[in-house]
């Protein structure tokens, strides 16, 4: 961490406000992480223990998000069963990787998928064809290899992984973007518990800063599960746009000068 005494009582605060404002951008759109890993890796934090401490707050921000939209009816509770199997046979492959991947690896990975999380957000939802018109009455296979393959990206790398639902959950099932965003929190709690129990166990969470995280993440899961029921959310795409490439910079340049 950042050597100074102030730092010491100083972060804390930092790292509340970090776990509010991830999780409000998780829970309208997605990318949140692109800005949380990054900035924790800037004060010091190895790219892995980042990746593993920053989980914990993204579990609590959508367990509060989907709590909030369930109660007013917006989780497809059929769906998320549908595709809840899948999701836990990928996470249980993306934790075999996860736990054998060392910082540099990760944080050469990190920077390559925050450009392209940039891109994909920014693709028509149409590019590959229209959606259906209502939801399968049961799961396809081609449903099945998909969302085993997005557990599978998201117990790995985890950032980004809430545009990467979006985008399939809309192709999948056709439903608007409120109905996506639960079904988005609720298949990513799964992995994300998942693959944050094989951190922890791997000594790779930071629990101090986990925690004031966490009751951030609560408080920013709440309001943006408000919020999206009231506001649009491009002006926070566009924001994690900008601010993504600058931070893939970042990244790379610490790559390049450190190696």
């Amino acid at each position: 961490m950042i050597d100074s005494a102030w730092w010491e009582y100083g972060q804390y605060p930092v790292f509340f406000i970090l776990g509010a404002v991830v999780s409000l951008i998780n829970s309208i759109a997605g990318g949140g992480s692109t800005l949380s890993l990054p900035i924790m890796i800037f004060l010091g934090m190895p790219a892995t223990v980042a990746n593993g401490t920053n989980r914990i707050g993204l579990i609590i921000g959508n367990i509060s998000s989907v709590a909030n939209l369930a109660r007013h009816g917006y989780l497809n509770k059929k769906i998320f069963f549908q595709l809840l199997i899948p999701t836990v046979i990928g996470a249980s492959i993306g934790v075999c990787f996860l736990v054998r991947i060392g910082d540099k690896a990760f944080q050469a990975l990190l920077a390559a998928v925050i450009c392209l999380v940039v891109v994909m957000s920014r693709l028509r939802k149409d590019i590959f064809g229209k959606p259906p018109a209502t939801p399968p009455a049961k799961l396809t296979w081609k449903g099945a290899l998909g969302f085993c393959g997005v557990a599978i990206y998201g117990c790995i790398v985890q950032v980004g992984v809430g545009f990467v639902q979006i985008f399939s959950l809309t192709r999948y099932t056709g439903l608007d973007p409120i109905h996506v965003n639960a079904l988005k929190n609720a298949l990513t709690t799964v992995f994300l518990c998942m693959s944050t129990i094989a951190l922890g166990i791997a000594g790779k969470i930071d629990w101090p800063i986990a925690i004031i995280m966490a009751v951030g993440a609560w408080f920013g899961g709440y309001c943006g599960s408000f919020l999206q029921r009231k506001k649009g959310n491009k002006f926070i795409e566009n924001f994690i746009s900008v601010c993504s490439i600058a931070l893939a910079i970042y990244l790379v340049v610490d790559l390049v000068l450190h190696h």
